[in-house]
């Protein structure tokens, strides 16, 4: 019998939204197909294919308590990036600029404006000197994310920035009893945020402002229950998910040799949420060249581990792409004929 704990019994569950896009329909031609591209869709085309998770419910493994509503991004993601959002009202607040496209707004996030830490610290200084009587207070304990405090709480319903990013400003704005006092109070945001030497600085470098924040994911810090012994990555959200449930956590692994060679806990999580999300041609290199990197420092120890029997299970979780459940058993499935890497993306 295998005793608990033991590296036979391991189970690896990687969360890599976007590993698999969507990709542009005319623009999956384009994607390269490299040997490490084709590794790592011979070893997802072996696994079981399960439904991808509703991204408005907690992800695998975590059971908050207190709440049915969406979970809350702010105080969760304070708590993860080594805040402490204490028993206070908190929103994510990231830095975004706004620019007008044709009749509309929209929006570009952190991952397009490179905020410097002491660019985010020298814009929070000056909002938190400013709104002081309002009752806000902004965080930025890294470059970005941010985080917004509230006095009082808000009567509001908000839309997250990743499904904002995908629409107009317009269409993404609070809604709910106290919609008409914020959208105001962004505006005015928007126009402190435009008058400040940082930005001043950075439209001279030919960089784009750092000219509003969007508030949304806003919560108190609920009790956690975890299932997870481990939980590594670079994603606010979910280390603030393990903090809250008393798991350990730790950075993201260099490569997948450097978490599979040492001693592995029964169960391990693995999250990152640096996988750029493809809308143009600059993003879809850098796409994919992260996917490319990925499946070259991932897919062979993987599938090493698995056949070695170092590894009891595998999930790769490809976000809205679905997930595939690997066991040992999986790699001798010649039924399940490889796929190549383009027929696995999704499109858009």
């Amino acid at each position: 019998m295998t005793a608990p704990g033991s590296t036979t019994r391991a189970r690896l569950y990687l969360r890599l939204p976007g590993l698999l896009g969507p990709v542009p329909s005319d623009a999956v031609s384009l994607v390269s197909s490299t040997p490490e591209h084709e590794r790592l869709a011979r070893l997802l085309s072996r696994g079981r294919r399960l439904p991808p998770v509703d991204p408005r419910s907690a992800p695998p493994g975590f059971h908050p308590g207190g709440t049915d509503d969406a979970l809350p991004a702010g105080p969760l993601g304070l708590l993860g990036d080594g805040g402490d959002p204490g028993p206070d009202f908190w929103f994510r607040a990231d830095p975004v600029h706004l620019v007008a496209d044709r009749d509309r707004l929209r929006l570009l996030g952190p991952e397009a404006l490179d905020v410097r830490q002491d660019e985010a610290d020298a814009l929070v200084s000056a909002f938190n000197d400013f709104y002081a009587d309002d009752g806000l207070e902004l965080a930025a304990p890294t470059a970005a994310p941010w985080y917004l405090r509230c006095r009082t709480q808000p009567r509001l319903a908000t839309v997250p920035l990743a499904r904002a990013l995908e629409a107009t400003v317009d269409e993404s704005l609070p809604t709910g009893p106290d919609a008409p006092a914020w959208r105001a109070r962004l505006n005015e945001i928007q126009m402190f945020l435009h008058d400040h030497p940082v930005n001043q600085e950075r439209e001279s470098r030919g960089q784009p402002m750092i000219n509003g924040i969007w508030p949304w994911g806003g919560g108190v810090l609920p009790s956690i229950a975890a299932d997870w012994h481990r939980v590594l990555g670079d994603d606010p959200l979910l280390l603030g998910l393990a903090r809250a449930g008393s798991v350990d956590t730790g950075p993201w692994p260099p490569d997948a040799r450097a978490l599979l060679d040492g001693p592995m806990p029964p169960s391990t999580l693995v999250v990152t949420e640096t996988l750029p999300v493809v809308r143009d041609g600059m993003s879809f290199s850098a796409w994919e060249e992260a996917v490319a990197r990925l499946a070259d420092q991932w897919a062979q120890p993987l599938e090493s581990a698995l056949r070695e029997g170092r590894l009891g299970e595998l999930t790769i979780d490809a976000g809205s792409a679905g997930r595939r459940v690997i066991q040992r058993a999986s790699l001798r499935a010649f039924w399940r004929r490889p796929r190549p890497f383009t027929r696995l993306l999704a499109t858009s």
